[in-house]
């Protein structure tokens, strides 16, 4: 997919983006993180909102509860900012926790929760909504536009970070998406061709103010190329940060701890806290039908079982070899050997990453708490 370069650089790019969707009188809500990338977009928003004369800007950020400390400081900083119009809210989600075999989610600012088990509160000035979904927080709905103009949501999308952005992005042929979601809003994307280094020297030549988080990351280890903000437990991918987190704020992290079983033990042992180990002599197929079904909790037992019997019928109409223990059978896609199967369906598989939804479904919030609700279609968080 190759590139195309010009002579314009990428911050003159971004903030003509953004200035021509002020002057054609569009209503623009930014999408708020607390993270570099959405700062940045806010910057630029604020530039292009004081040239056209269409301040304050509006920014809307979902409280997650359970950040690295620094996020949310920088958030109510921004917050306090002349130039904006905060809306800051929570919506008590479930969010994932993939470290928890017995249960994948916790519930933000949980109300079956005494406060003080909680990590943080939210600032007084927040509100507490009824959308689950992620996408539903800007709606025409909420955010009604001038009669034949558009609602866009600004993200903090950059396709250095994913080839499937990049191709999203190449889909839509710009930085607008084509068509409005379900819930009658665009998307646009002013920053998606920026890198890393474009986002730090913007930070740097303009002073700007963005989430001290990130100093304390790269200060212990965390390459540039590899600092995130979003919540800690969303991914086994996120064990590297919980153990720089562990080291670099303590306090808050025995408090993430008690709130949030299985984080202090990926914290000390890594991957091998959420994938399975086999015996000395035992086979992967033995391990899978050990780890993920007789020593699992139920509710992982009958998804790991549903999913072997798919696998072995469907894995017999194109061989008669046996179902292979490492070596990946070509036609079963992820689900290619009983090594594969047991690391996928260790922590139960419960958002269907990796299996298909028509064989193995979600596993809804409602399945763990009474009255918590179905997501309504894929997850989100």
């Amino acid at each position: 997919m190759p590139r195309h370069y010009n002579i314009e650089n990428v911050f003159d790019a971004a903030l003509d983006r953004m200035i021509k969707l002020y002057e054609d009188g569009h209503r623009v809500i930014v999408s708020f993180s607390a993270g570099k990338d959405s700062g940045i977009c806010l910057e630029l928003c604020i530039i292009a909102a004081t040239m056209t004369g269409r301040l304050p800007v509006e920014v809307i950020m979902r409280d997650e509860e359970i950040m690295y400390p620094g996020t949310f400081e920088y958030a109510e900083r921004v917050a306090m900012r002349p130039e904006v119009k905060f809306y800051w809210i929570y919506a008590n989600q479930p969010v994932v926790n993939i470290f928890n075999r017995q249960n994948p989610y916790f519930w933000v600012f949980d109300s079956a929760l005494p406060e003080d088990k909680w990590v943080r509160t939210p600032p007084d000035f927040a509100k507490k909504i009824h959308e689950q979904n992620i996408q539903g927080l800007i709606s025409e709905e909420k955010f009604p536009p001038a009669k034949g103009k558009n609602l866009y949501a600004v993200l903090g999308l950059r396709t250095d970070e994913s080839m499937l952005r990049k191709m999203g992005l190449m889909s839509s042929k710009g930085y607008l998406t084509k068509g409005k979601n379900s819930y009658g809003t665009y998307y646009a994307r002013p920053i998606y061709d920026w890198s890393d280094g474009d986002v730090w020297k913007a930070v740097k030549d303009n002073n700007w103010d963005y989430n001290k988080a990130y100093d304390t990351m790269h200060r212990l280890g965390i390459s540039r190329h590899k600092l995130r903000i979003a919540p800690p437990t969303l991914s086994p991918a996120a064990i590297d940060g919980l153990m720089v987190a562990s080291k670099a704020w303590p306090q808050w992290f025995d408090k993430v701890c008690e709130r949030l079983p299985g984080v202090r033990t990926a914290a000390m042992f890594g991957r091998r806290s959420v994938e399975p180990i086999r015996k000395l002599g035992e086979t992967w197929k033995e391990c899978f039908y050990r780890t993920c079904i007789s020593e699992a909790p139920d509710w992982i037992a009958q998804r790991s079982q549903k999913v072997v019997n798919y696998v072995i019928r469907n894995h017999s109409r194109h061989s008669t070899e046996e179902f292979p223990e490492v070596t990946k059978c070509p036609k079963c896609q992820m689900l290619s050997s009983w090594r594969n199967l047991s690391k996928i369906m260790y922590m139960g598989e419960p958002f269907s990453m990796k299996v298909k939804v028509d064989v193995l479904p979600y596993v809804e919030p409602e399945f763990f708490r009474e009255g918590a609700g179905t997501w309504g279609g894929k997850p989100t968080w």
